[in-house]
Parts: C-alpha cells; sequence; structure tokens
C-alpha cells in the first residue's frame, strides 16, 4: 500500500504532483488574472505571498471545471500550519448558472482539499450579472457553497477588485 504523502499546503501538494504556476510564488500586494476579456484582481492587506494556477485544461482536464486558482499564503513566514486564502475563479460572459456548476464541481477535487485552507472563495467573474433583480440561482448557491464547501462564493464584475 503506497504511503500517502502530508503536505503542508495545497501549493505544495500541486508542485510536488509536477503542476507549474502561471504565476510563481512571490510577495504582491494584488493579485491579476485575466482570460478572453474578463479580469480577476485580489488586493491582500500588506504584501502577501501569492501563486497561481491554471485549473482549467491543466489541473482539471476533464469534466466541468474552473479557470483559475489563486492561492495566498496568510501565515506568518515559518508558521506551522501554514495557513492560506484559496480563491477558484471562473471567468465568465453571462452564463452565470454555467459557472456555478464549474465552480462546485471543481470544489468538490480531492487535489485542491486541504486544512491550511482557511479561507475559501469561489469567484465568478462576469461581464454582466443579471441587474437589480436578485439571481435566485446564485443566492440558493451561496448557500450550499457556505454550507457544504464551508466557501464564499460571489459574483463580480471584470476588473471590480477583491479585497483580503
Amino acid at each position: 500500500m503506497k504511503e500517502e504523502k502530508i503536505y503542508e499546503s495545497t501549493h505544495e501538494r500541486l508542485k510536488a504532483e509536477g503542476y507549474e504556476p502561471e504565476q510563481g510564488l512571490q510577495i504582491r500586494s494584488k493579485v491579476s488574472v485575466s482570460e478572453k476579456g474578463k479580469r480577476y484582481l485580489l488586493a491582500t492587506s500588506g504584501k502577501k505571498e501569492s501563486v497561481v494556477y491554471a485549473v482549467d485544461g491543466y489541473i482539471v482536464k476533464e469534466g466541468l471545471r474552473c479557470d483559475k486558482l489563486v492561492l495566498v499564503k496568510y501565515s506568518a513566514k515559518e508558521a506551522k500550519p501554514e495557513q492560506w486564502t484559496e480563491a477558484f475563479i471562473e471567468l465568465k460572459g453571462v452564463d452565470t448558472n454555467h459557472a456555478i456548476e464549474q465552480l462546485r464541481q471543481t470544489l468538490k477535487k480531492f487535489i485542491f482539499k486541504h486544512s491550511s485552507n482557511n479561507d475559501i472563495r469561489a469567484r465568478i467573474v462576469a461581464q454582466s450579472f443579471p441587474s437589480n433583480k436578485s439571481n435566485p440561482a446564485m443566492e440558493k448557491a451561496k448557500q450550499e457553497f457556505r454550507k457544504y464547501y464551508h466557501c464564499d462564493l460571489r459574483g463580480m464584475k471584470s476588473g471590480q477588485e477583491d479585497k483580503l
């Protein structure tokens, strides 16, 4: 029986399994990812180490999956256990229901689960969201994500700043 390796974080696991980050682990005050004209922007309080991985077609090749994974380390340099914010990003045109399903399927993947991920977020960055009228599918999904994945789901406009 193969012994299960213990990793300090999702980042360490992805590196050990041979996945190269799109943006390497380094200190930055803002993290930006974009695709097809949509842009997700995360401002970290102070300068934190962060890393970005492509999920779609790279870490997850089959089934529904989100576009990017942003990991931000917020524990002190040598602190154990490490503490990370894990943000799953889906850059979308307008189909928020499809984006919700892509994020849901990604969150279920074992490779992304780790006890060091104390703050889990899912972000749908879309060109537009249904105006003012509440989106019942989105509201229901927010509750479901909180309950089952301990994850904060939010819709954002392209270029809108998310804060850590």
